[in-house]
């Protein structure tokens, strides 16, 4: 089964942020600064995953199906905000076959 099978299941507009260092009133600060604005298709764990997995480290992730071509870089040092919340990117997977797409498994970040 194909991670996407119609352009149009990439509904959901995510931001890949990245730590910058700012000068707030004359003071360096470190702050997390967008890069880019991208579609993706969400896909969230269901609940049965989730309690299969209690103990484990993946225990809350969500994973984003997003282009393969993008103008910039993805790296693991980058978060992703989604809705209201905030994800630290914990792998990216590349689609080794047709370069479609990549997966961008995230798990939410608590404050």
């Amino acid at each position: 089964m194909p991670l996407v099978n119609d352009p149009s299941e990439l509904n959901e507009r995510i931001t890949f942020n990245a730590k910058k260092t700012v000068k707030v009133n004359g003071i360096a600060t470190t702050q997390n600064v967008a890069v880019a604005t991208v579609w993706a298709k969400v896909i969230t764990q269901k609940l049965s995953d989730r309690m299969a997995n209690i103990g484990n480290e993946v225990v809350n992730t969500t994973s984003f199906v997003i282009r393969e071509q993008q103008d910039f870089e993805i790296d693991n040092k980058m978060t992703v905000s989604w809705g209201d919340d905030s994800y630290q990117i914990k792998d990216i997977t590349p689609d080794t076959t047709k370069k479609e797409w990549k997966v961008i498994i995230c798990e939410v970040v608590t404050a």
